[in-house]
């Protein structure tokens, strides 16, 4: 999905723009480390009004893990800095529990292709 779309699609009350905000931060920081695409799950791709933040995951084997951002490192510190969670990933262990709730019911994961960003 582009950015736009993800954007238009989630961002539909002022809780969901403040989350997307602070993904598009994060977002821009896994790009510079040559991160093509992230994949997003969890209650933010649902029809939760206030979802608490925005659970996601990036491909490990796909970035200069050399220039990768600290930050990506320390879950909390993704957390109060963006509102969001992005887990590296490999294998796509991560992206096979982002498509289950926490009842265990399949659900959908959105990949966001990071060329799109403005």
């Amino acid at each position: 999905m582009v950015w736009g779309d993800f954007w238009e699609q989630y961002g539909y009350n002022s809780c969901r723009v403040n989350l997307l905000s602070g993904l598009m931060f994060a977002l821009k920081l896994l790009r510079q480390s040559g991160c093509q695409e992230v994949y997003i799950g969890g209650s933010f791709v649902t029809n939760k009004e206030r979802p608490n933040d925005i659970d996601g995951c990036f491909d490990g084997m796909s970035i200069d893990i050399s220039t990768l951002n600290p930050i990506f490192k320390d879950l909390e510190e993704q957390h109060a800095r963006f509102g969001c969670e992005l887990r590296m990933d490999f294998m796509s262990a991560f992206q096979g529990f982002l498509q289950k709730n926490r009842d265990g019911e399949t659900m959908g994961i959105v990949v966001i292709d990071l060329n799109t960003l403005i």
